[in-house]
């Protein structure tokens, strides 16, 4: 049975996350694996709801928080929401220097919440054993931090931050105990600090809509299922595929799927979750750096937070999925060709699903839950 709660994550001042949590499996209270899913942009963490009830049949306990400024959660201050300004190209040191401690303050908040769940809720520890049968070591337990959308800015906050002065060694020594893999979920070039290519068309900056119709516009977009040739896939062709920017009629858009009730509920276009339309841009610089840390600095791989991660940071994305996701995808690959010297796999694992587009988890939710389980099994 899921239910809804609240973690309290400083007490001066009053800062709080409400999540959503389908609770144990019912096959195994003590032994289970743990996913902690970041909503994106525009739409709050009740999109995860279609995935709860798959918890006993694939052993995980699905917990996800509502970022700040999302229902139930504690907003941002006043002092930090006028730091989200379209002003990507400031370089005064003092502004860059206070944006990188909000994205700071950001990524402790999710490592915050992980703690504070591991404790409220004997979360199970990552538990290494050995298959005498097949002579393999395998683990069960710990916690798969997934970020979907804009939602990996913030799990890359968290990974980043890691190493922060402002987290106790008790709690590293916690989340260490626990964090088992990373998961970027249809992550876009500006969740990695990256800006737009010049060609694209993109609703929230275009200045010849009116501005209360981008993010409704958005959120439409989104939402629907496009296909793309497989030679404009192959070849890298990104005019073709940002070129794409018109759904297919074969599926209709999720969007269109929710109820009323389920629209008011996901859909959240308020003044606090409009800072997430600037969030990227005006923090490309913090974000880039957040990125690079996370994936080539070896010394935070090796600290206490990260020391039971295995080396490798998943990317999952659909193969109908809006048109932002590929340049990412291909990004991430030559970063991962550049780490390995040749060798794939050594810094990212890529997984492209078929059939589905930006919102999976919401119109295939069994399957996006075996690659969810099958990514858990791998790590």
């Amino acid at each position: 049975m899921s239910f809804t709660d609240q973690i309290l994550l400083s007490s001066t001042p009053n800062v709080v996350l409400s999540y959503l949590d389908s609770g144990p499996p019912r096959s195994s209270e003590s032994s289970y694996e743990t996913i902690i899913l970041i909503h994106g942009n525009s739409f709050g963490n009740a999109i995860f709801k279609r995935l709860l009830p798959f918890n006993t049949q694939f052993n995980m306990r699905i917990i996800a928080p509502s970022r700040r400024g999302f229902p139930g959660s504690t907003a941002l201050s006043e002092e930090e929401r006028n730091f989200f300004i379209d002003d990507e190209d400031d370089d005064d040191s003092a502004l860059n220097a206070r944006k990188e401690q909000i994205l700071e303050l950001r990524g402790v908040e999710i490592l915050q919440f992980i703690d504070g769940i591991i404790q409220r809720l004997g979360i199970p520890p990552i538990q290494n054993h050995d298959d005498n049968n097949n002579a393999e070591e395998f683990r069960k337990g710990g916690i798969a931090l997934i970020g979907w959308s804009l939602g990996t800015t913030f799990t890359l906050a968290a990974m980043a931050n890691t190493d922060s002065p402002l987290i106790s060694e008790e709690m590293r020594e916690r989340i260490g105990k626990h964090l088992r893999t990373h998961v970027m979920l249809e992550p876009a070039l500006t969740s990695i600090g990256l800006p737009l290519p010049p060609s694209t068309w993109f609703p929230l900056r275009d200045p010849t809509i009116p501005l209360p119709s981008r993010a409704p516009l958005f959120t439409h977009l989104v939402t629907g299922y496009f296909s793309y040739s497989k030679d404009a896939l192959t070849n890298r062709d990104l005019a073709t595929v940002l070129g794409t920017i018109v759904p297919d009629i074969s599926r209709v858009p999720t969007i269109y799927t929710f109820t009323e009730a389920e629209h008011a509920e996901i859909v959240i276009l308020t003044p606090e979750s409009s800072i997430d339309l600037y969030f990227s841009k005006a923090l490309r610089r913090q974000l880039r750096n957040a990125y690079l840390k996370v994936c080539f600095d070896g010394q935070l791989k090796t600290g206490p937070a990260l020391k039971n991660m295995r080396n490798v940071i998943w990317e999952v994305l659909g193969d109908r999925s809006y048109s932002l996701v590929w340049p990412t995808l291909w990004e991430m690959e030559d970063d991962d060709e550049k780490h390995g010297e040749g060798e794939n796999g050594r810094l990212f694992k890529f997984i492209v699903v078929d059939g589905v587009n930006h919102f999976m988890h919401w119109d295939e939710p069994e399957k996006t839950m075996k690659v969810f389980r099958n990514i858990l099994d791998a790590s």
